[in-house]
């Protein structure tokens, strides 16, 4: 159980910082366009809405999958305990949702003073 467990928290760790680089990357090379956005009359709000929108796709997609990858690999534990385990494995898909949407959080942060850097 302890090798699974660092292996799943190795996995959500590497996969969710691969994301978050990747998105600051990103932001970074389109800071020129949200200029260009800025002068053409977009508010912030609108940026912003924006960027919710494509983080909560990039990194939405993700979970949905790791989530369900976790489910079955418990249910198919199930077979092999023998018994139904819903209120750890709820736990820590609960807790695999909330470290995931920290990255999410952090690169939305960072596309925010991407924004304001655009000015």
């Amino acid at each position: 159980m302890f090798s699974v467990g660092f292996l799943g928290l190795t996995f959500l760790i590497t996969s969710g910082c691969i994301l978050y680089f990747k998105q600051v990357e990103e932001g970074d090379e389109e800071q020129p366009n949200y200029k260009i956005l800025r002068k053409l009359g977009f508010t912030q709000n609108d940026l912003l809405q924006g960027i919710l929108r494509k983080q909560l796709f990039n990194f939405g997609i993700p979970l949905v999958v790791g989530l369900m990858h976790s489910y079955f690999a418990v249910k198919s534990g199930w077979f092999i305990f023998g018994t139904e385990l819903w209120t750890p494995m709820l736990i820590v898909m609960g807790l695999y949702a909330a470290l995931y949407s920290v990255f999410g959080f952090l690169s939305v942060l960072h596309y925010k003073k991407v924004i304001k850097m655009s000015l």
